[in-house]
């Protein structure tokens, strides 16, 4: 029933730790798919250990795409390489709490993995922003913004909005963000589980101080201006994608 889709990309550092504690779980995913976009470490080799099905992927948004076009399960289940979560029944209790309303499209709560006050405040900033959108989901039937460090949803659901938008899509916004109000604009329902997955630092290891001001400032405009959908040009869009990479 259930599809675990991984966009990967030089992932051998977290791969294997996330893999071992999907296969820890009481409830067995029907597949894990790896879309990898060209990793030149262990990843690959990683992925084949488990027995995942690796599929060409790309940026984020391409390998999220490509993973759920090829998926078999009726569930689909979008993680980041790095992420973990506790104990042996987390994804019994995530499928149990999706069977219930298989209408909608649900993200979790974030926690930080480690001791680090900047990865902290993200994971703080990331929650409110979802209780946020838990408020104005239900009067203007709109988010501000989401992550696709987790995220829950039919394969009919994924089949009706069709793609995570990459630049070539000439939109400005982020691809998590856009699908999940894609989602929402076709009368699907937006919900946080109340679950906990944790997120590593490695968003802030992988980026220089001005690489990682420079995301930040991306961020927080996208998010101010997808709501006007402007046109933009590509090298911008590319640019981010690009800062995308690895995080």
């Amino acid at each position: 029933m259930l599809s675990i889709i991984i966009p990967t990309l030089n992932e051998e550092k977290y791969l294997g730790r996330l893999l071992r504690l999907i296969k820890k779980q009481s409830y067995q995913p029907k597949e894990i798919i790896v879309a990898d976009g060209s990793s030149t470490d262990k990843t690959i080799s990683i992925a084949r250990s488990f027995g995942c099905r690796i599929i060409k992927g790309g940026t984020p948004a391409q390998g999220r795409t490509a993973g759920g076009k090829k998926a078999k399960g009726k569930i689909l289940l979008f993680l980041d390489a790095d992420v973990i979560f506790r104990g042996t029944n987390f994804l019994k209790r995530i499928i149990d709490n999706y069977k219930n309303d298989q209408n909608s499209i649900a993200s979790v709560w974030f926690v930080s993995q480690e001791q680090n006050a900047v990865n902290k405040f993200i994971c703080w900033a990331a929650n409110l922003n979802k209780k946020i959108n838990l408020i104005i989901t239900k009067k203007w039937r709109v988010i501000t913004g989401e992550f696709g460090i987790f995220i829950i949803c039919s394969k009919h659901i994924f089949d009706a909005v069709g793609f995570f938008p990459t630049f070539a899509n000439n939109t400005f916004t982020m691809e998590d963000t856009l699908f999940f109000r894609e989602a929402i604009k076709k009368g699907f329902q937006y919900r946080v589980f109340p679950e906990k997955i944790y997120m590593s630092g490695r968003r802030i290891k992988n980026k220089n101080l001005f690489k990682l001001l420079v995301w930040g400032i991306l961020t927080l405009l996208i998010i101010i201006t997808s709501f006007l959908n402007p046109k933009v040009n590509n090298h911008i869009l590319r640019g981010y994608e690009e800062m995308r990479k690895g995080i």
